[in-house]
């Protein structure tokens, strides 16, 4: 049996909580007092001035009252547990219980931990309840926009969203149509998502200046469902204000050891419920196959497998069927996109060392050493001189991993920088000049056309021919779907545009890019880029290409002169048109590899079933878990 005391997080309170607690601990309290100058007796007890629930004054009144039933617990004689663990804030309370710092340095890190999150206003959260992880994950992935990161996995079927307002209010129709219940939370920012990483700065550079201790016990992580380190564990605490919070894997860890005995220490009784929850139902763990895995399983052990090897897995798809792989550009790069991959899948890796060769020959810096540091997680990646090469050679690399499973492309479309993919995969141009390319192109928009942007608009694309008071100023650079186009132009003219087009209640999305692609604004560029592209090898294309730009095939090696490489940067993306052109074709199966499956949302969006499409990553992780399935889908 697995004893654990756990400790709640915000959304816990209630007036009157700790009663009998104050009166017991009368030098504490003293000392909670001295640290944030009031009284906590009278907040938590009478809370006077109605600020109880505002989370600079809801952290510390948690923390206290929790810290000081842990106490009482122990001063009563009970036995301590062999595990403490907290959700999001009680976080602190289980370090604490473990030995981490003393009660005033809590209250003081909590305090501060409440006082930085509570000046964050950007963002908003909602509860998904009835739908597990993976159909939120791929229903957020399937979106035509990307602000929106998985704060809390609470449980099999209860997800909590934290994100930018306007898309966290746009999706509710999504997963209510999925056969969720959607309940938007009274919070005033988008906490444990990307939204807070200055919040996590500043709290870093606070918790520098605290001595902690070693922990004495055994406390779970929220960001990794696993043990803290007894030493050197001050990350961790910082991590979890972005990353998510796994309460439902970290539970569901406890269960696989065996029993549990398990009691909430703190207000209320909400981690008590849910642990009823997760023992019903306890998230699946990794554990090897036995003989007796039915097929389906074993197909699936044996693709995942096939992603970290070189060998194919359960052999090329059926002849039958004709396989188009996608190469999305700019705007759908992260950092830290595909390194699970790097780490564990062998053709993934090799891959991306080759394409950080060449860059390192050209650029003397290592893209792969800047794309997984991992300090730039909730960075967002607007360098052209990484941007770039990091979207080449990730779709390039995730190609690699299909072909070495035994999967081959019958065609390859590009979108935007994802054409200089498909060209390479087609072998228009070698690995080696399609990398200059890239590097010459991204090298000359950093040095002469920086200052613009993109505005991704949801709303359909004759508004933009019937408004162009609206949009004055700007290009129609890409339309994607009826719904959605794109609109470049320097960074003011898009801020107006976007004020404009909420004033019509018409959402509008800033990408992470810096450059006003597909517009006059890269034209500053054009003479120096096209005499690169006049030396540039060329030959037959050995498999047919269908280009967004052209809003069709193109096949024969007088299209891929300096013009197409100069047009596909500079002239409208019409992927729509392309994907209407396709659309009746019976038998094709277009795969998505770029980093966010961005292409594949906007086929569902615009097609729906009438196209056949498939993801390979997205943004959320599980790169080798999403790929294996690629894979067996595949093979199927």
């Amino acid at each position: 049996m697995t004893s654990a005391w756990v400790f709640p997080g915000q959304g816990s309170q209630y007036k009157g909580m700790g009663a009998e607690l104050f009166a017991r601990f009368p030098q504490l309290v003293r000392e909670a007092d001295e640290v944030l100058g009031y009284s906590i007796r009278e907040l938590c007890l009478d809370d006077p001035k109605n600020v109880l629930n505002q989370t600079e004054y809801t952290q510390p009144a948690l923390f206290v009252t929790s810290a000081l039933s842990f106490l009482a617990r122990r001063e009563q004689g009970d036995a301590p547990p062999a595990i403490y663990a907290g959700h999001s804030l009680g976080e602190f309370n289980a370090i604490f219980a473990a030995g981490g710092f003393d009660f005033k340095t809590g209250v003081a890190l909590v305090a501060e931990r409440g006082r930085l999150m509570s000046q964050a206003t950007r963002g908003a959260m909602a509860a998904v309840i009835g739908l597990d992880q993976d159909k939120v994950r791929e229903l957020l992935a399937s979106l035509p926009f990307g602000q929106i990161d998985i704060a809390n996995i609470n449980s099999s079927e209860q997800i909590v969203i934290s994100g930018e307002e306007d898309e966290i209010a746009r999706c509710e129709a999504l997963f209510a149509g999925a056969g969720g219940r959607y309940v938007r939370l009274n919070v005033s920012a988008a906490f444990h998502s990307r939204f807070m990483r200055d919040v996590e700065q500043q709290f870093a550079a606070y918790l520098a200046r605290t001595p902690l201790q070693p922990l004495n016990a055994e406390v779970i992580a929220n960001c990794t469902a696993q043990s803290y380190p007894m030493t050197g564990y001050q990350d961790l605490m910082v991590r979890q204000i972005t990353h998510p919070v796994k309460w439902y894997e970290s539970i569901s860890r406890l269960l696989s050891r065996g029993e549990v005995a398990l009691e909430e220490v703190g207000p209320g009784d909400v981690l008590s419920k849910l642990f009823f929850k997760i023992r019903q139902k306890p998230m699946p763990l990794p554990t090897p196959l036995s003989d007796s895995a039915d097929e389906s399983a074993a197909a699936a052990a044996r693709n995942s497998q096939a992603v970290a090897d070189h060998k194919p897995a359960d052999g090329p798809a059926p002849p039958s069927r004709r396989t188009v792989f996608m190469y999305s550009g700019q705007g759908s790069q992260y950092y830290l996109m595909g390194k699970e991959l790097y780490q564990h899948s062998a053709p993934f890796r090799e891959a991306m060392d080759a394409c950080d060769a060449l860059h390192r020959a050209h650029t003397g810096r290592s893209m792969v050493a800047e794309l997984y540091d991992d300090t730039k997680r909730h960075q967002e990646m607007t360098d052209v001189l990484l941007a770039h090469p990091a979207l080449f050679s990730l779709g390039y690399s995730l190609t690699q991993v299909l072909r070495q499973a035994g999967i081959e492309p019958d065609g390859v479309l590009g979108y935007s920088l994802g054409e200089y993919v498909a060209a390479t995969v087609a072998e228009v141009v070698s690995l080696e000049d399609a990398m200059a390319m890239v590097i010459c192109q991204a090298r000359l928009l950093s040095e002469q056309t920086s200052g613009g942007g993109m505005l991704s608009v949801l709303t359909p694309v004759e508004h933009f021919e019937r408004h162009p008071d609206v949009y004055r100023g700007g290009t129609l650079a890409s339309v994607n779907f009826n719904d959605n186009f794109v609109v470049s132009g320097d960074q003011r003219t898009l801020l107006a545009i976007k004020e404009r087009l909420d004033a019509q209640d018409i959402v509008s999305l800033l990408l992470s890019v810096d450059h006003g692609f597909h517009s006059a604004a890269v034209e500053p560029i054009e003479t120096e880029f096209r005499r690169f592209l006049q030396k540039l090898p060329r030959q037959a294309p050995r498999l047919p290409i269908y280009s967004a730009m052209h809003g069709r095939a193109i096949n024969v090696i007088d299209a891929f002169d300096d013009q197409y490489f100069w047009d596909v940067l500079r002239q409208r993306v019409d992927f729509h048109k392309l994907m209407g052109s396709l659309s009746g074709q019976e038998g094709v199966r277009f795969v998505d590899l770029g980093p966010t499956g961005t292409l594949s949302g906007f086929i569902k969006y615009g097609f729906g079933n009438r196209v056949d499409h498939a993801v390979s990553i997205n943004q959320f992780g599980k790169n080798m878990e999403t790929v294996s399935k690629l894979l067996t889908r595949l093979s199927a």
